[in-house]
This record gives structure tokens, C-alpha cells and sequence, in this order.
């Protein structure tokens, strides 16, 4: 960040402090990408169980999950551009959004680097689904420190959500409806507080 940027930042701040307003968080993009992409991709790896979708020689999970990785990343560089264009990201709520979603998503990634190692190194299919609960754990406690950091209370109901979403998936990870829950999971704790965020979201320093 140039100290241009910074002064802007610090003008955009002071302006919201002289009117009494907290900064508005500018992870709302972000929730809602990911959000979105989690829950095609579990409805697409549930309709490949089910035989929905052509087997392609065994090929159809690993492109279902490639093609995730590529649209991941994809979207988070182009997300990442966006933001440089948003006022108000040296705010401490937004510093502080940014820090407890980059924690929680290297926690994921251990999870996910975890499970799958342990499919391929005890041949057990069934490895991966651990994700499920462990995801919407870190998802919650993720939403209950941004809300808390940011005092933007109504998060917490998301949080709330997410934990519950968690709960059930460690006790049903392995039934043949978790990657529907799952999806529906993603959409309504992941790009449902997005979209609030994404219209609280500032264009300009006001």
C-alpha cells in the first residue's frame, strides 16, 4: 500500500468516525465467490456418485475437483484486484477480517492436505468427507471473530449457523445427503452474509 493510498484510507476513516459509523467490511466478495463455487462443487461430486453425470473412465472427480482448483484461483486473483480498488482496507475491521480469514483458510487447507493424504496412503474413500464438519467449524469461529473484531454483531447469527451446519456434518459426514447439505450449508453461511456485506460495500471515500 503507497502512502497515497494510506492517507485515503485514513481520510475515509476519519470521515466515518466524525459520523459515527463503523467501516464496512469488504469481505463480502469473497463469501459470496467461495460460497458459490463450494456448493457447485458438492452438488456436482453428489450427482457423480449418483451415477447423474457421465463417469469419464473414472476421470469425473478429478475433473470436477480440478476444475475447482482452477476457478479458485481464477477468482481469488481477480477478487485480490478488485480489492485494490475499494477505499478503506487499512481500517482495523477490515485488517482484521482480512487476518482472521487468511488464518482460518490455512487452517482448511491443513484439513483438506490432511484428508486427503489419509485416502490415498489407507485407500479409504470416505477420507475427504471429514472435511465437512471441520470446514464449517473453522467457517463459524471465522464469522464469530470478524464479528466480535468489527462489532458487527448481526454476523454472529451466521456463525451460529455455521456451527450447527458443522455439528451435523461430523455426525452424518458419510450419508448419501452431506454434499447437498453441504451446498446448501455454503450458500447460506458463506454467500448470504457476501451479499449483505457486498451492498454495504463503499465505491468511493465518502
Amino acid at each position: 500500500m503507497t502512502r497515497e493510498e494510506l492517507m485515503q484510507d485514513l481520510a475515509y476513516a476519519r470521515t466515518l468516525a466524525e459520523e459515527g459509523r463503523h467501516a464496512p467490511l469488504l469481505g463480502g466478495a469473497y463469501l459470496m465467490f467461495w460460497g458459490v463455487l463450494n456448493a457447485l462443487a458438492f452438488s456436482l461430486h453428489r450427482a457423480a456418485l449418483a451415477g447423474q453425470l457421465p463417469e469419464l473412465n473414472g476421470w469425473i472427480f478429478a475433473l470436477i475437483w480440478a476444475g475447482y482448483g482452477v476457478i479458485a484461483g481464477m477468482g481469488m486473483y481477480a477478487l485480490r484486484q478488485r480489492m485494490c480498488e475499494k477505499p478503506g482496507r487499512a481500517t482495523i475491521g477490515v485488517r482484521a477480517e482480512r487476518a482472521v480469514w487468511g488464518g482460518a483458510g490455512i487452517a482448511l487447507l491443513a484439513v483438506v492436505i490432511g484428508s486427503l493424504a489419509r485416502m490415498l496412503m489407507t485407500n479409504d474413500p470416505t477420507a475427504p468427507n471429514a472435511i465437512f464438519g471441520a470446514a464449517f467449524a473453522i467457517y463459524g469461529a471465522a464469522l464469530f471473530a470478524v464479528a466480535a473484531l468489527s462489532e458487527q454483531g448481526w454476523m454472529r447469527r451466521f456463525a451460529w449457523l455455521s456451527i450447527g451446519f458443522g455439528l451435523t456434518l461430523c455426525l452424518f459426514a458419510n450419508d448419501d445427503w452431506a454434499y447437498i447439505y453441504a451446498a446448501i450449508g455454503s450458500l447460506l453461511v458463506l454467500a448470504w452474509p457476501g451479499a449483505i456485506l457486498l451492498k454495504r460495500e463503499p465505491s468511493a471515500i465518502v
